[in-house]
């Protein structure tokens, strides 16, 4: 083997190796896409359930209840699973802005 094959060779294997680099990375970075994106999806239904319960509820167990039992409904029929604490932790945090908008009026 001269100089130049080995060359070709070693760049040939340097270049297989980035090339295997990059589909790894852009298939992790497309599966955040992906979460990510969905994560917005739960979040904008989230938020229209929680001004529908608003609307349909005065106690705040009543309305959290009715926020769960709907987004969970939502989560089966677009086949999504994200967990509980997740779910509950968009919700909190939606209540706690709403109350921020709240009290500065």
């Amino acid at each position: 083997m001269n100089n130049t094959e080995l060359i070709t060779t070693i760049i040939s294997v340097i270049l297989s190796l980035v090339s295997i680099g990059l589909g790894y990375w852009s298939k992790r970075n497309s599966k955040a896409k992906v979460y990510y994106e969905t994560f917005i999806k739960v979040e904008e239904q989230i938020r229209k359930l929680c001004i529908d319960a608003e609307k349909n509820y005065t106690k705040g167990d009543q309305k959290k209840k009715y926020v769960i039992s709907n987004i969970n409904q939502f989560l089966l029929d677009q086949k999504i699973t994200i967990d509980l604490v997740t779910i509950e932790g968009i919700i909190e945090s939606i209540i706690d802005v709403s109350n921020q908008i709240n009290k500065s009026k």
